[in-house]
């Protein structure tokens, strides 16, 4: 079941589709992003967004690139996980599994949209867990975008940074000689109580991929190990791939590299030439 919010007119003659409406049942509204693809669509995808603050931190990157792949003829659906965004839910509903069934939700409002057309997952950071799984499911091809492959190293990341936003006096003018008290519930304002924890350190992005899936591809930081099951590994610049390592929002663009990525993948996709 689909509500929609706005059909708002191409910005341009001949611009794809922008359309914002909630999916999934009346119980769990998902807000949703489908960009449709400029022409006759040869694929779509569901892009599975990172979590806690990298999912805003990737929002004007993630729309720029489903913007790109429109214009190759690639359809595509964005969404904010129950509990996140705009979707419906308290925050404490959000938790991996409802992530994962959510993503569910996604591939079958694309499917709907889109009828009759090769399908995608496609996940970035965090988001490639459930896309994985999604992926796994449906028997799709699988597109990462800097994805994360261990999650009690992430979330030994996400700690450290915690601990020095409380310490900052940029953050905290008036905290005085210690540190603003940790929340045990909390991680840099998002929340993650420990049972949330205890379901991110088990992950492992080795686990979800190997015999099941044949057909990933990859884009991430030059500077980050191989992952062993990738068809294609496609690299991002250092300058590019930084986005996530600040609490705070930058300026977002698409770099003739980051452009090339996109296009490989385009490429990558049925009916782009690449085997």
């Amino acid at each position: 079941m689909t509500a929609t919010i706005a059909r708002p007119a191409p910005e341009r003659a001949g611009e794809a589709l922008h359309e914002f409406a909630f999916a999934g049942a009346p119980e769990r509204r998902l807000f949703t992003v489908f960009r449709a693809a400029r022409g006759t669509a040869r694929a779509a995808l569901v892009l599975c967004p990172p979590f806690f603050h990298e999912q805003f931190l990737s929002y004007r990157l993630l729309s720029l690139v489903a913007a790109r792949l429109a214009e190759r003829g690639i359809a595509s659906l964005r969404f904010d996980y129950y509990g996140s965004g705009d979707s419906w839910g308290d925050e404490r509903a959000f938790t991996l599994d409802g992530a994962c069934a959510d993503a569910g939700t996604a591939l079958a409002e694309v499917t709907r949209r889109v009828p009759g057309v090769p399908l995608v997952a496609f996940g970035a950071r965090a988001g490639a867990w459930p896309a994985a799984r999604l992926a796994r499911q449906h028997r799709l091809p699988l597109w990462l975008w800097q994805p994360l492959t261990d999650g009690r190293a992430w979330l030994d990341e996400l700690v450290a940074m915690d601990a020095r936003e409380r310490a900052s006096r940029l953050r905290y003018p008036f905290i005085g000689t210690q540190p603003k008290a940790a929340d045990p519930e909390r991680l840099l304002a998002s929340y993650c109580p420990p049972a949330l924890r205890a379901q991110i350190a088990a992950e492992r992005l080795d686990d979800l991929l190997g015999d099941g899936l044949s057909d990933v591809h990859v884009v991430d930081d030059e500077r980050a190990a191989p992952i062993a099951h990738a068809r294609q590994r496609l690299a991002l610049p250092a300058a590019a791939a930084g986005w996530h390592e600040q609490i705070d929002l930058r300026a977002t663009f698409i770099t003739p590299p980051v452009a090339a990525c996109i296009d490989a993948l385009a490429q990558a996709a049925p009916g782009g030439g690449t085997a």
